[in-house]
């Protein structure tokens, strides 16, 4: 099993592609110098580098012509941001990657929480209701919201709270792209287990996850 990390190629001619992250600074651009080389007019000669620090694998975009995009969110030229397991990256509207770090995600032990009901496997990035996996599954940013709260049982999380954790604190996010990703997470809890509610609002406060008790509700 890999442990080093990766990106895999999600969409565009090379899809399915994997490229592991196993020297540093690695670096992604038209040049032939590059690390990973794309051969296309719309990405630039040095277009985004990946460096790695304290465990952690970092993402900077090197002054693009056509910018990269983490998560369908524009990365600020030449200022590093961290990655997680899972991020999509978008570099040049030419190729879509899939940032993993198995060495990471092995240290996620899964959320035990009580059967009959919500159950998270993190290191698959996969939601079980009642023991059905759901299908689809969850967009990244729906499963990072739901870990989150899920992790915070019981107890009110915050929108500050919800945004730093999905969005980080380099992203200006208002609060209507915040209720947006709620409810699309509501909905398709609900779709999946109408009879239980799993996000409890808190009016002025935030929200709240509860689960299904073993013997009832």
């Amino acid at each position: 099993m890999p442990t080093a990390p990766c990106l895999h190629v999600k969409e565009g001619e090379r899809a399915g592609t994997q490229i592991n992250l196993d020297t540093f600074p690695f670096t992604i651009g038209r040049a032939r110098e590059c690390h990973f080389v794309i051969d296309s007019p719309d990405v630039s000669r040095l277009h985004v580098e990946f460096d790695f620090d304290h465990q952690q694998v970092y993402i900077t975009d090197m002054g693009s012509t056509n910018g990269t995009y983490l998560n369908n969110q524009p990365l600020e030229p030449r200022k590093q941001t961290k990655l997680r397991a899972g991020d999509e990256i978008n570099v040049g509207n030419v190729l879509i990657f899939i940032f993993d770090d198995p060495a990471t995600t092995a240290q996620i032990s899964e959320v035990k929480l009580p059967v009959p009901g919500l159950r998270l496997d993190d290191s698959a990035a996969q939601v079980y209701l009642d023991g059905e996996r759901l299908d689809p599954p969850l967009s990244p940013s729906q499963f990072t919201l739901l870990s989150l709260l899920v992790n915070n049982e019981d107890a009110v999380v915050t929108r500050d709270d919800i945004r730093k954790y999905v969005w980080g604190l380099d992203y200006e996010v208002n609060d209507q792209t915040i209720d947006a990703l709620v409810s699309r997470l509501r909905k398709r809890l609900i779709d999946m287990d109408p009879e239980h509610d799993y996000i409890i609002t808190r009016r002025g406060f935030g929200l709240m996850f509860r689960n299904k008790r073993v013997g009832g509700k």
